[in-house]
């Protein structure tokens, strides 16, 4: 990947975030009237359920209240999982392929994050504190993204040793 298309995916996760996060913020998409506080979001695709793997990641909201939104707003992360012409992942261990792909994805995601945390739009989200960010390929990969506060401080998850 070159250093343009590198930037206009950038571009792309950070429109899809923003545009996401206005739908969290917006009763008609969430259901609930008024929009409950959210304290954690998770992206999450379906990936090799499907045929062929479906990695466009959805948003699901939690909060104190419970469910704050489920299935709204998402971040379509296709471009780090390439596919064959079949549909299936293009390797030959397809297990360290997802693993390294979805590493990718995760870094671009939290590179979108940290560029709109600051942003009228996250400001204005109802929150319960600081929001956690969650990436998830169901059955194959679960990663927290950032913690990102209130004022749009992110901060990052500790290592694990």
């Amino acid at each position: 990947m070159n250093a343009t298309q590198s930037d206009a995916i950038h571009q792309l996760i950070k429109t899809e975030l923003l545009d996401s996060l206005r739908l969290f913020a917006n009763t008609e998409y969430t259901g609930y009237d008024p929009v409950r506080p959210v304290g954690k979001i998770m992206f999450t695709a379906q990936g090799e359920i499907t045929s062929p793997p479906d990695l466009e990641f959805m948003g699901y909201g939690a909060g104190s209240e419970g469910e704050t939104f489920s299935e709204c707003g998402g971040v379509n992360l296709d471009s780090f999982f390439p596919l064959d012409s079949d549909g299936d992942y293009f390797a030959s261990d397809a297990e360290d392929f997802i693993e390294k792909c979805f590493q990718d994805a995760a870094s671009a995601l939290l590179k979108g994050l940290q560029s709109i945390s600051k942003s009228d739009t996250f400001i204005a989200l109802p929150k319960d504190g600081p929001v956690v960010f969650v990436l998830n390929l169901i059955d194959q990969a679960n990663k927290v993204i950032c913690r990102i506060h209130p004022n749009g401080d992110v901060e990052l998850p500790p290592n694990k040793n």
